[in-house]
């Protein structure tokens, strides 16, 4: 039999080991509502794709901003036609056509082209600015005729018949010659220049032509009076004139062939 102190303590014991264990409750998982949010911002990113992308079309493939209108101007020795036809702008795109690349194209391929500008006009024009090679003198090689600038540079082949009103040089050596060669310095151009326009006024007596006989430092001048003058194409061209109007006032009746000039201080003619 268990005594009634052994029964006391095993409930006192029960009592301490209830005591000591918490109940344990097990609250319900509450789940958090999720906020719905409108994508403006892939909205946005993709209207702005949408405007890029018509506006590049807009501006680059439409038919609103096509050259319909070529405007040339300055060009004498190039004719408009043989310039919009090399470029053939016309149809294209004002923003996708290269100015750079069709002013290298024509300074190619025209020599008696100086430099040129090119302007877009929006939203369907061109002006095409251009400044030639000036034709100085004649430039005769054998049967062929060439128009030379200031800057002695071929401007192109002419015929025989054209620029007249300036002065002619016949090449005796009949050496070959392109178009876009520099054939002649500027200062030997000048020398003729103004030798073809002061000559009649010293002497009274037109000039017909020049002839180089062998290199440009000599040149012959050629007069209606039915001799020639022999020109030392490195000395002062205005001193050589006097030189010449000199002989020509004093000696006249005796010349028949020519009048060499060519040494300083010293005179010849026959």
């Amino acid at each position: 039999m268990v005594g009634k102190g052994y029964r006391k303590f095993i409930k006192q014991k029960e009592k301490r080991t209830i005591t000591k264990t918490p109940l344990v409750f097990a609250a319900p998982i509450q789940k958090k509502e999720k906020n719905f949010k409108f994508p403006w911002l892939g909205i946005k990113i993709s209207m702005v794709l949408i405007l890029l992308v018509a506006a590049v079309y807009y501006f680059f493939f439409s038919a609103s901003f096509r050259i319909n209108e070529i405007i040339v101007e300055g060009n004498s020795l190039v004719g408009r036609d043989e310039i919009v036809a090399t470029i053939q702008p016309s149809g294209n795109n004002i923003f996708r056509f290269s100015s750079p690349d069709a002013e290298k194209i024509l300074l190619e391929k025209f020599s008696q082209i100086r430099s040129l500008e090119i302007y877009k006009g929006i939203p369907d024009a061109l002006k095409i600015i251009v400044a030639e090679r000036e034709g100085r003198v004649v430039w005769q090689s054998g049967e062929k005729f060439y128009l030379i600038g200031s800057e002695g540079v071929v401007a192109k082949e002419i015929l025989a018949s054209e620029f007249l009103e300036l002065p002619h040089i016949v090449d005796k050596k009949n050496l070959q010659v392109r178009p876009g060669e520099r054939i002649l310095s500027p200062s030997f151009v000048a020398f003729v220049i103004n030798l073809n326009d002061h000559f009649f006024e010293a002497v009274n007596i037109k000039p017909s032509h020049f002839e180089v006989p062998e290199t440009t430092f000599d040149i012959n001048l050629y007069t209606d009076a039915g001799f020639f003058v022999k020109l030392n194409t490195m000395r002062s061209s205005k001193k050589q004139l006097e030189s010449v109007k000199t002989i020509v006032a004093n000696y006249r009746p005796d010349i028949h062939e020519y009048v060499d000039i060519r040494i300083d201080g010293w005179a010849y003619y026959k």
